[in-house]
């Protein structure tokens, strides 16, 4: 539902694939990451019955033309030029060091795409501080956060959980954080005078305000990543206090992965064996149950 949530301007993503003609005019296809199996191809690298991991359109098929293919990938073309390169990849699961057969697809659907930005985000700061500070993640009990507190508690963060009142004893099951509060408990936390980072997934303007406000010139930097609170998050600094020391930056994943795999060929591969240790420690702790639904009427009913 976020792709269809930020279909939108600055991320746009409708268009990656054309609009249905509908009774109420024109609906967009919600895009969505998963697989799909070769039937035809006229392509030597895409064999037909190959199987390739990627970004589809939510539909029974999709004809693709590849601009460029090799036995581990092809990939496709787009009108717009300004959508993010990344997404136009799909990758041969034959040769993917991700993927480990067809057991593990519905924890990479759900997964492999957050877990890339949990871990090119901790590499953000792990890069950008050259130590890892205090960090502060908003949000805590959604994926992308606790994906990205696994990632930074192996490279030895005190991580911090922020989280609504019903989600806090979740959140403390993981075992990815060193200590999790509700939202209106931030005059709770401790403000030990560490250099801290905030990694904000909630988009809230109360609750970066009142991280603001209590942490003060701690905070060296307010990362926004996501929208959980439905505000689309930017490098606006009128989330923070008008004191504020912190900057405020978008982080969005496509373009510090490309800049990542340009500095070091072996990025991909760090990240492939991280995100089995994520998941094989998922599977072990059951963080997630996954359902399957084959139809429109399955889906409502669940």
């Amino acid at each position: 539902m976020t792709y269809a949530h930020a279909g939108g301007p600055p991320l746009n993503y409708w268009n990656f694939y054309d609009k249905m003609v509908g009774g109420d005019g024109a609906l967009g296809i919600i895009p969505v990451w998963g697989f799909g199996t070769v039937t035809h191809s006229r392509n030597p690298d895409v064999p037909e019955g190959s199987r390739h991991y990627g970004f589809y359109p939510m539909a029974n098929s999709v004809k693709f033309k590849p601009s460029k293919a090799s036995p581990p990938s092809f990939t496709v073309s787009r009108d717009d030029p300004d959508l993010a390169s990344v997404y136009n990849q799909f990758l041969n699961t034959a040769l993917d060091p991700f993927y480990s057969g067809s057991a593990c697809e519905s924890a990479m659907m759900v997964y492999r795409p957050l877990f890339l930005t949990s871990y090119f985000l901790a590499d953000y700061c792990m890069t950008k501080f050259k130590q890892v500070p205090q960090v502060i993640l908003t949000s805590a009990s959604s994926k992308t956060a606790f994906a990205l507190a696994h990632c930074l508690k192996r490279r030895g963060a005190d991580v911090i959980g922020l989280t609504s009142g019903g989600n806090v004893g979740f959140c403390e099951k993981l075992g990815l954080y060193n200590r999790v509060y509700e939202y209106n408990n931030v005059g709770l936390m401790e403000s030990n005078g560490k250099e801290t980072l905030c990694i904000d997934m909630a988009g809230s303007h109360e609750v970066n305000l009142a991280i603001d406000r209590h942490f003060g010139s701690n905070i060296v930097e307010n990362v926004g990543v996501g929208m959980t609170h439905n505000t689309v998050l930017s490098g606006d600094k009128s989330l923070l206090s008008e004191h504020a020391r912190a900057t405020r930056t978008f982080f969005f994943a496509p373009a510090w992965i490309r800049r990542r795999v340009k500095e070091d060929a072996t990025v991909m591969e760090e990240a492939a064996a991280s995100y089995v240790r994520f998941t094989a420690e998922s599977d072990e702790k059951s963080w997630l149950k996954f359902n399957k639904s084959m139809s429109v009427e399955e889906v409502f009913r669940r």
